[in-house]
């Protein structure tokens, strides 16, 4: 505990220096966004072994990168057509790596590393369209200041849902939610973690948007709502989606990057659900007026 504390204490100040400098400098964040999708695709290849046949990390960071640059290559139809092509590429040379190594490689090695590695580069990416497309200034141009407010407020519903989960289900947990998959967590804890994330967020949201006046577009709270409720769901449904896989390879964490709290992947697995899914239900219930 003391050392998961210590972690969070070194790292929220250093999430809060990237989010400012962002600001100022886009290229920040998507430098970040990169290296932890590197990070993880690292952390896919040794969870699956796939790492022992060395020349699976060049197709697989190659089309990290790919996905991470795509927002950049110009408008949305080039960016889709990037990672679609990107994509197709990427399975090809897979499995081209696989005729050449089917005696030291498993064709279900390869496939759970690719669907894993599809899996943290694309969501990372849509960090990145949050950053970039959701907030507009008067002239058009991208709000980087409402886009990292945006970033900040999926990070939140996430982390703030895991950590008052975790804390509830030590004070009051008596009933396992998945004794199997995720013995530690409890029914009691994932209520008091959707309860405490809808607090949290809802009431940063007001804040920003109506105590502090920090963005002219109105918050449309009943879709808000909405929104970071499901949100939340597929925060847990991420964390234990994540708990499966480490549980059928037989590992603790994903890896040792962060003391206390595991790799990239354990911090961030229940960001990687939540991104895409406030991104998506956006267009459906626009969160702005």
């Amino acid at each position: 505990m003391k050392t998961r504390i210590l972690t969070a204490a070194v790292g929220i100040p250093a999430i809060v220096a990237i989010m400012w400098a962002s600001v100022y400098c886009p290229y920040v964040l998507c430098g970040v966004l990169l290296l932890l999708s590197l990070i993880g695709i690292h952390e896919v290849l040794k969870t699956t072994g796939a790492d022992k046949v060395r020349i699976l990390y060049v197709p697989c960071f190659a089309y990290g990168i790919a996905v991470i640059l795509a927002p950049f290559i110009g408008d949305s139809l080039k960016m889709f057509g990037t990672i679609l092509a990107a994509s197709m590429i990427y399975l090809f040379v897979m499995f081209a790596i696989l005729l050449r190594k089917h005696t030291v490689l498993r064709i279900e090695t390869l496939c759970t590393s690719m669907i894993l590695t599809m899996f943290v580069s694309i969501p990372f990416m849509v960090v990145e369209l949050i950053f970039l497309t959701m907030m507009k200034n008067a002239d058009g141009t991208p709000s980087y200041s409402g886009g990292i407010a945006l970033v900040s407020y999926c990070l939140l519903i996430a982390w703030v849902a895991d950590g008052a989960a975790y804390f509830t289900g030590r004070a009051f947990g008596k009933h396992k939610l998945a004794p199997v998959l995720s013995p530690k967590k409890t029914i009691e804890g994932s209520v008091g973690g959707f309860v405490f994330s809808m607090i949290f967020s809802i009431g940063a949201a007001y804040l920003y948007s109506d105590v502090f006046g920090c963005t002219s577009n109105g918050i449309h709270y009943p879709n808000l709502v909405v929104i970071t409720a499901v949100s939340i769901l597929m925060s847990m449904f991420g964390d234990i989606s994540f708990s499966t896989v480490k549980r059928q390879y037989g590992i603790k964490d994903f890896g040792n990057l962060l003391p206390g709290h595991g790799g990239v992947l354990d911090r961030f697995d229940s960001v990687l659900f939540v991104c895409p899914t406030f991104y998506l239900l956006n267009y459906i219930l626009p969160i702005f007026r």
